[in-house]
């Protein structure tokens, strides 16, 4: 999420409260991304033990994700960053 206000929105949209995420985002210990394939899904990546974590995985009203979209994020976040 770029802005304060698009953690609202996003909160609102799918009905969760990722919104009460402010302070963390604005102090880069967590940061907030839209998932929209292979469903729609809100990701937090959060920054634990010197390392990017995934905090929580949640669909609309804090659904949890489908298995096929967990390996997809999965695979997102182990890309192989040395290249």
């Amino acid at each position: 999420m770029g802005s304060w206000l698009e953690l609202l929105e996003e909160g609102a949209t799918m009905r969760h409260c990722v919104g009460s995420y402010d302070v963390p985002v604005a102090l880069g210990e967590v940061f907030i991304y839209r998932m929209v394939h292979p469903e729609r899904l809100t990701i937090s990546l959060e920054y634990q033990n010197k390392t990017w974590v995934v905090g929580e995985v949640r669909g609309v009203c804090n659904s949890s994700p489908s298995e096929g979209a967990l390996d997809w994020i999965r695979r997102w976040v182990n890309v192989d960053r040395t290249k």
